[in-house]
């Protein structure tokens, strides 16, 4: 059985390891110091691949020294933010209390407030990312910037039909949820239950989106 190295989310981490397969390709999109990184590099194993996603420069470098020899042949470290693709490069904000964890391309925290800007950094879609390439799993942790993000994989979602793991932080990125149902997605909770993902939904923080 696979030993998780942390206890961050563990329900998230479970409903993860129960539906990612060897040989996979993953992307790990807003991936901070590597938590939910390395484990995809576990699930994967040898054949697979994962790409690490992660906007701020020093989480980046936190993220590489963090892997172990084995996952460092698996993983590649992407410091860039993951958007629509309609710029090549975005202004990144801090979040709460500059919180590492909590660096946003929206210009707002989570709460709602705005967040000075602190740096600029390269930005790719994940349709231009994967050209060419199949994605068969990616986790989203992208403070608020979800549907940004899900527009910049229209393609992959209508042709690679990967699930996804999704933080839902805001209304603003709750309201991305569409792009997965214009795409014939299903959104369960963690625990696999099914969501009411329709006009009017309440926000759900976790869930799965599953092609239907």
């Amino acid at each position: 059985m696979l030993q998780r190295a942390s206890s961050y989310e563990p329900e998230l981490q479970a409903a993860i390891a129960a539906v990612v397969r060897d040989g996979w390709t993953c992307a790990d999109v807003g991936a901070h110091y590597g938590v939910f990184t390395r484990l995809l590099a576990e699930l994967v194993g040898e054949t697979g691949r994962v790409v690490a996603f992660e906007a701020h420069p020093r989480n980046a470098r936190r993220l590489r020294r963090s892997l172990s020899a084995r996952s460092r042949s698996r993983v590649t470290v992407e410091n860039v933010a993951v958007t629509d693709g309609a710029s090549e490069r975005v202004t990144l904000h801090r979040g709460r209390g500059r919180a590492s964890a909590e660096w946003n391309i929206i210009g707002a925290d989570v709460e709602g407030r705005p967040t000075p800007a602190a740096l600029e950094v390269r930005a790719t879609s994940l349709d231009s990312y994967f050209a060419g390439r199949s994605l068969h799993f990616a986790k989203l942790d992208v403070e608020g910037a979800e549907a940004s993000v899900l527009r910049g994989m229209r393609r992959l979602l209508r042709e690679s039909n990967p699930i996804l793991a999704i933080e839902f932080h805001t209304e603003t990125g709750w309201a991305g949820r569409n792009e997965l149902l214009d795409a014939g997605y299903q959104l369960q909770t963690v625990a696999g239950e099914p969501i009411d993902a329709g006009p009017g939904a309440q926000r759900v923080y976790h869930c799965l989106a599953h092609p239907a």
